[in-house]
């Protein structure tokens, strides 16, 4: 069954019946394991560890490892359930101060900033884009789709070092992350953040990710349309797709130009 035989009915029409394809003019992507991976492997945690004790060994301050890694996990499982319970997203300079303190650290403002940059450093260096990307993304900006990119993450440079690290940056008129909003999807004012950004009404904008609640019901609920990434198994959404995908070559032909009678030919 290829992309554009499983576009679902609207979510809010009911029954079962197809329809055609998916008329914007804008199309934004989640970042992590749609666009990019890498970051969320025992080799990325053990990366930035070890990144944050070198740095900061460089500064004449000593870390333990092994300390610092136990105050990652155990922080990393309590903020996360603030950030599920609130919405509100907890900032890199905050878990990391914490992080630091529990592993017996005397931080001051300098010691959280170089560590920091020393974790995005390493993460990012251990990201890569799916091979479904770029081209994806190629077509879609022959075919003069305005593109953004809304990512849940704590560190806004995380995000825009990968793009740029990864040459997706290009593509992208604008970049929104829960950092800088404060809000992490399914918040709509993520979501809404980028439709003023590239200043288009939700119902002329595809969302595209991997998450069912943070992308697919978070997009929805603001009146976008949403296209669901299924790289792997998953339960499904709250709330039903437009579209469900395997693979981000599948997009484009899903979309035309909501303003055209028919697809866009390219620029």
């Amino acid at each position: 069954m290829n992309g554009l035989e499983r576009v679902y009915a609207k979510a809010d029409g009911g029954g079962a019946g197809m329809r055609g394809p998916l008329e914007v003019d804008a199309v934004i992507f989640d970042l992590g394991n749609t666009l990019a991976g890498g970051s969320d492997t025992p080799q990325a945690f053990r990366a930035s560890i070890e990144a944050v004790v070198r740095r900061l060994k460089e500064m004449g301050v000593e870390v333990d490892a092994r300390r610092l890694a136990k105050a990652r996990l155990e922080n990393r499982s309590y903020f996360n359930s603030v950030r599920a319970s609130t919405m509100r997203e907890v900032l890199g300079e905050e878990w990391m101060r914490k992080d630091l303190e529990d592993a017996g650290v005397e931080v001051d403002g300098r010691v959280v900033e170089e560590a920091l940059k020393a974790h995005v450093e390493a993460v990012v260096s251990m990201r890569f884009a799916y091979p479904d990307a770029e081209a994806c993304l190629e077509a879609l900006s022959s075919l003069g789709y305005r593109m953004a990119v809304v990512s849940n993450v704590s560190v806004h440079e995380m995000a825009e070092e990968t793009l740029r690290r990864l040459g997706l940056d290009r593509y992208f008129e604008a970049l929104v992350t829960s950092a800088s909003v404060g809000w992490r999807k399914p918040h709509p004012a993520i979501f809404n953040e980028a439709l003023r950004r590239l200043k288009v009404e939700a119902e002329g904008a595809a969302f595209v990710g991997d998450d069912p609640w943070a992308d697919v019901y978070g997009a929805k609920s603001v009146g976008m349309k949403a296209i669901w990434l299924r790289r792997r198994p998953q339960p499904e959404p709250p709330t039903r797709p437009d579209v469900e995908v395997s693979s981000l070559s599948e997009v484009p032909p899903l979309l035309v130009k909501r303003r055209s009678n028919g697809p866009v030919e390219p620029r």
